[in-house]
């Protein structure tokens, strides 16, 4: 999964493309975590994503480069309290493509916000991945079908062809 998003990351920078990274990330205490939630709980629990420690930091070889955006966010929908929607809006976007982790949590729940808000979402299948193959399959298989076109990071890339230089 990594080095499938990694390589598509990759080609969106080359065809000059927005490569936006969302981390979750928490204080020390997760104060801002309301406890209404077993997840929340868990990671509050379990010192999770906490700012400045590993669970915090970008995965290796998805780390951001120059020119990459980073939103931080603190629930499972990448667009719930954070710049992501005002930052696709000024740099124009209007198709986003979703990768990542619990894809039947935070990427289901970023790319029904992402429907519902407007974008054309695409979710890369060999991009993303959750706790078992049974939820994996849920999430691309069913529930993803009505908000977004499910692709590999392969067909995406295909897609996006380098621009030259200006």
């Amino acid at each position: 999964m990594i080095a499938n998003v990694a390589a598509l990351a990759e080609v969106c920078r080359k065809a000059r493309l927005a490569v936006i990274h969302v981390w979750y990330v928490v204080e020390p205490g997760a104060p801002e975590l309301k406890q209404n939630a077993r997840l929340f709980v868990d990671v509050r629990n379990a010192a999770a994503n906490v700012r400045g420690t590993w669970g915090a930091a970008p995965v290796d070889g998805l780390e951001p480069l120059e020119g990459d955006f980073v939103v931080e966010k603190v629930r499972m929908n990448a667009f719930y309290g954070t710049k992501l929607d005002a930052l696709l809006d000024g740099l124009a976007i209007d198709t986003v493509i979703v990768a990542g982790a619990w894809t039947n949590m935070s990427i289901e729940h970023t790319a029904r916000h992402a429907a519902d808000a407007g974008y054309r979402v695409i979710v890369v299948s060999d991009g993303t991945s959750t706790l078992n193959v049974e939820w994996q399959e849920a999430a691309l298989k069913y529930a993803l079908t009505q908000v977004a076109t499910i692709a590999t990071c392969a067909e995406v890339a295909s897609s996006f062809p380098p621009r030259s230089e200006p």
